[in-house]
Order: structure tokens, then sequence, then C-alpha cells
């Protein structure tokens, strides 16, 4: 028997190719993107605003009432920036007579959290007199509120004031879901 000498083999040199192909595959699939979603009213869309109820004038303050239906915030951004739920009520007018929109309260609303989101971060706030600007009556820190939630708002009230006179008064009130806290 003699010495035996080494041999060399391209097997290995091709599975070196071939082991570098499956992980340049694996490195373009692992870089796909997330999409981001959307943050907005969930099913069934925007809540609804009845009318105030009416009112007989006695020469009394009276209070009159309007309800907001339960509605649903979904975000599924992934932005972590928060968001808000802002209800604004305008000044309610007959042409000679205004029922001012800081006549108007509402209790802050109640938020549950649905399929698995956290309540962490997310509340529900009062009015503060300030309808007219637009008020916040539900947030979501930033870093908080991924998911969907459920709002039962409060009742609104207005004090119609003893010196109404009376009409058919008008306004106009708008909710909307915006990003940030």
């Amino acid at each position: 028997m003699g010495a035996m000498t080494p041999r060399t083999s391209c097997r290995h040199g091709r599975l070196g190719w071939l082991g570098a192909v499956a992980l340049a595959g694996a490195v373009l699939l692992a870089a796909a993107p997330a999409q981001a979603g959307t943050l907005d009213f969930g099913p069934p869309g925007q809540p609804g605003i009845s009318d105030f109820g009416s009112v007989t004038l006695n020469g009394t303050q009276q209070l009159t009432s309007l309800a907001i239906t339960p509605f649903s915030v979904v975000d599924s951004t992934g932005s972590g920036a928060g968001w808000k739920v802002v209800l604004t009520v305008s000044d309610l007018s007959n042409g000679g007579s205004t029922i001012p929109a800081t006549s108007m309260a509402m209790a802050a609303p109640v938020v549950s959290p649905a399929d698995g989101a956290s309540t962490t971060g997310v509340m529900g706030h009062a009015t503060a007199g300030n309808l007219a600007s637009g008020e916040k009556i539900v947030t979501a820190d930033a870093h908080d509120g991924d998911g969907s939630y459920l709002v039962s708002p409060g009742i609104l009230t207005s004090t119609v004031p003893a010196s109404a006179t009376a009409g058919v008064y008008a306004g106009s009130a708008t909710i909307a879901v915006v990003s940030g806290p």
C-alpha cells in the first residue's frame, strides 16, 4: 500500500454556490414591506347624530337632548401616532335667537376594547363647553390605541335659555376620527 494522496473535490464549491442562491432568496423574501392599514370608524361607519328633542317654551330654562349612536374606531395603521374622536356642534339659531353651543354638555363615552385591543392610554372624555370649536370625546395616547374599540357616547344635552324665542332652531354637528392624540 502506498501513501494516500488527499483529493480535492468540486462538490464543495457547488454546494457553496447553491447555498448562496438559497440565502439570497431568503433575504429577498424577508425584505417584503408590511403595508399600513387605516384609521377610521369601523362597521357600520360614521355614527349617526339625532336631532335635539323639541321643547315647549314656558319662561324658564328647558333641557333637551340628542343621541349619538354607538360606534367603533379601528386603528390598523401600525404608526403608533395615537388618535382622537372629535365632536363639533355649532350654535343653534332660528334667525333671531341663538342657543349657544356652550350650553351643551355630554358625559364621557364608555370605551371598550374589542378583538384583543388594550385599554392602556385609551379613554373617553366629558365635554368642557367648547363644542363649537370641537372637543375630543375619546383619545388614544401615542403608542396606544392599536386595534378596535367600541364607543358608547353619552346623551348630549342642551339648556334652552328662558329668553329663547319660539321657532325652529338649526345648526350642525360632526364627528370625526383623527390621527394624533
